[in-house]
């Protein structure tokens, strides 16, 4: 990539996402650890300033790794190219971001009309951990059907760009609270690299009563500008992004469960929408719910505040 410096570990590691590899087998195959991996993929977005997989394989142009690696000693764990021309390359990435147009054609299709069959109530709790990785998420929703709902699809709140980038980073969980229903869980990425959890109800959701639901996952570096800094932007919408749908949401509740060793916890919203109530848990920890009846913003954005205990 032309005016874009990176590192001979950095050449490999791009080398094989544009191959297609996920995180894990990246790893098997330069002998390295996942976590490793996920640093070099974090600098090349920041570097190329892209925030996509894909996008990293419509930059790649180094006509250098299309090549066969020159004679003379490996690195350790280098790749021994064998890559198709360049030529062909870009035909195979054109053919790829076709493929992907059409799935984000689908998703997006899927998304929007999720929203007409139901209205909700929704509660959020976010449970800041001490350290970097015990971030978690509980989303409580008690969804009425109108008139039966089969699926659902969410964004997980997660840190963007460079968030989780493999379905086990999140753990996700999920449950119908009282009733006799299964429900399958699969994660899958936007074309701005964002997930998106696909719900799946068997038997669907009827319109007899108002079904609880409960969606749990880990948020791996959700809040680390809120431990860095004492302070973190929470940005959650009603509807799509695009507004296309009102918010079909009656009632919005979001509790921050901040570490008992903490000071100065706070939350705010952007346009002072809703009511804020604090208090202190048996625990020691601290909870800041904010809470709004029949939420009329397409959008929330809400101000955490806080200092980790010495």
């Amino acid at each position: 990539m032309a005016g874009i410096q990176l590192t001979d570990r950095e050449d490999d590691v791009l080398a094989l996402v544009i191959g297609g590899l996920s995180n894990d087998e990246i790893a098997s195959r330069l002998a390295i650890s996942r976590r490793t991996v996920e640093a070099h993929l974090r600098t090349l977005f920041r570097k190329t300033g892209v925030t996509r997989r894909t996008q990293l394989a419509v930059l790649y142009q180094r006509s250098d790794m299309a090549a066969t690696e020159p004679s003379g000693p490996e690195r350790p764990g280098a790749i021994n190219s064998s890559a198709p021309p360049l030529s062909q390359q870009r035909r195979d990435l054109a053919d790829c971001e076709r493929q992907v147009r059409a799935y984000a054609a689908a998703v997006h299709g899927l998304v929007d009309r999720q929203f007409p069959l139901f209205e909700e109530r929704v509660e959020i709790t976010v449970m800041v951990g001490e350290e970097s990785g015990q971030d978690v998420v509980i989303e409580r929703r008690w969804t009425r059907p109108r008139p039966y709902l089969v699926y659902r699809i969410v964004g997980p709140i997660v840190t963007w760009p460079g968030g989780p980038s493999e379905v086990d980073e999140l753990a996700l969980g999920c449950a119908v609270d009282g009733q006799d229903i299964h429900v399958d869980v699969h994660l899958v990425w936007d074309v701005d690299g964002r997930p998106l959890a696909i719900i799946l109800f068997q038997p669907g959701l009827g319109a007899e009563a108002e079904t609880e639901w409960v969606l749990r996952y880990h948020s791996p570096q959700l809040w680390d500008p809120l431990r860095s800094t004492g302070e973190d932007i929470l940005t959650w919408a009603t509807a799509t992004f695009d507004q296309r749908y009102p918010p079909m949401i009656n009632h919005l509740t979001l509790k921050v469960v901040f570490p008992s060793s903490w000071t100065g916890e706070r939350l705010t919203e952007h346009n002072n929408l809703g009511v804020i109530h604090t208090e202190r848990l048996p625990t020691g920890q601290t909870q800041v719910t904010w809470h709004q009846e029949a939420p009329s913003a397409g959008e929330y954005r809400w101000l955490l505040q806080g200092s980790r205990g010495s």
